[in-house]
């Protein structure tokens, strides 16, 4: 059976195929490293640094309303001068080795009582650990697949099973969490925005300032993207026009999201995901439709 518990909503998605009347042009928000903070600081931004007391040090001032989150890069330092800066701003972990760094995830753990924290976890070996040791420590996770192989596949299967039947599982696990939540409502939110890698909407700044799209679009000029198109024009536009993209069953929840880098991937193992997806959706619907009012 799966949970009951994981059925709550907090975004709603748009489907691809429902017309927009009135599209909105939204802020930018720029992911940005520590050292161009002066030249952003009017600008709503997410900051990423690998020094802990650097960065409270650099944003003790910082406006809360523009800095909407930072980015911690290495594991290894201690978090401490994080605890009670600017509480409220949300902090990500990045874990670059899962199969050695799971275990450092517990030097962070009083970053929660002060702040919102979630790790990001690669789809390499090990993930599947650093993602329970990652929910028994209480952090909420976000799963990086990339295009991943066989073996990394069996990783995020392992990660499916345990966040599907595990009963003492809390906190939510992305691109999993949105995806189930997507099906059972009928309103999938594709994953370029589950992700939080909306091209409309963010761009990466690398350390020598160039500007390019988010996450697995990075080296893409953002004047690819047509910003006053619709909120989801750009789907249709620049991500899913690969031809299986069109003949894909799970095109609205993916919206050619493992198409990229490279745009030959063979998606069958992901659509087997996403199929379990599905039948976990229909399976809880289906619980709960049969449950006591």
């Amino acid at each position: 059976m799966v949970q009951p518990a994981l059925v709550q909503r907090s975004r709603l998605g748009r489907q691809l195929d429902q017309p927009v009347s009135a599209p909105q042009v939204r802020e930018l928000i720029y992911n940005i490293p520590l050292r161009l903070w002066p030249a952003y600081a009017e600008r709503a931004v997410v900051v990423r640094a690998t020094d802990p007391a650097a960065l409270a040090a650099t944003l003790a001032t910082a406006d809360s309303e523009r800095l909407l989150g930072v980015q911690l890069q290495a594991l290894a330092t201690h978090s401490e001068p994080l605890n009670a800066w600017q509480p409220g701003i949300p902090i990500e972990l990045l874990m670059g080795d899962p199969e050695t760094e799971f275990p450092l995830l517990y030097h962070h753990t009083e970053l929660q009582d002060n702040h919102p924290v979630r790790v990001v976890i690669p789809a390499r070996p090990g993930l599947a650990k650093a993602v329970k040791v990652a929910l028994a420590l209480e952090f909420p996770v976000r799963i990086d697949p990339g295009q991943p192989d066989a073996a990394a596949l069996a990783e995020l299967a392992a990660v499916l099973e345990l966040y599907l039947r595990q009963s003492d599982v809390a906190q939510p696990v992305e691109y999993l969490h949105s995806t189930l939540l997507g099906l059972y409502y009928d309103d999938p939110l594709p994953l370029w925005i589950a992700m939080d890698e909306e091209p409309g909407l963010l761009y990466q700044v690398a350390d020598d300032g160039t500007e390019s799209l988010p996450g697995r679009l990075a080296g893409v000029a953002p004047t690819t993207l047509a910003r006053d198109a619709g909120p989801l024009a750009w789907i249709e536009q620049l991500l899913a026009t690969a031809p299986d993209c069109q003949s894909c069953a799970f095109r609205r929840v993916c919206g050619g999201y493992f198409k990229w880098p490279q745009r030959d991937y063979d998606c069958r193992g992901v659509q087997g995901l996403f199929a379990e997806l599905s039948a976990a959706a229909n399976e809880l619907r289906r619980d709960l439709d049969a449950a006591p009012s």
